[in-house]
């Protein structure tokens, strides 16, 4: 299944509450995200800005990548039924 067209704002708001990156560099044009795992950097994830706009999967393909998530996975990340702790444990195993 392909990745959906989500807003920016709902994939920014999904990153910083699931993914929990626990550094945020918010110098340059968009943040970057730095997750960790057991003190492992795992990813590093760009935040997208605060906007209504659409982000098409085209772009949202490199945010998924970027978070270790298929196109299915990153879906259910955004729609709610990936939790924090799907995330978590998945970034446990890339450890």
């Amino acid at each position: 299944m392909k990745i959906k067209d989500f807003q920016e704002s709902e994939i920014r708001n999904k990153i910083l509450s699931k993914a929990n990156p626990q550094e945020i560099n918010k110098n340059g044009k968009h943040w970057k995200g730095y997750i960790y795992s057991n003190n492992v950097l795992v990813s590093k994830v760009k935040i997208p800005n605060d906007h209504n706009r659409i982000m098409h999967q085209s772009k949202s393909q490199y945010i998924a990548n970027d978070l270790k998530l298929t196109e299915d996975e990153f879906n259910q990340f955004i729609e709610c039924s990936y939790t924090l702790e799907n995330f978590q444990e998945k970034m446990k195993s890339l450890v």
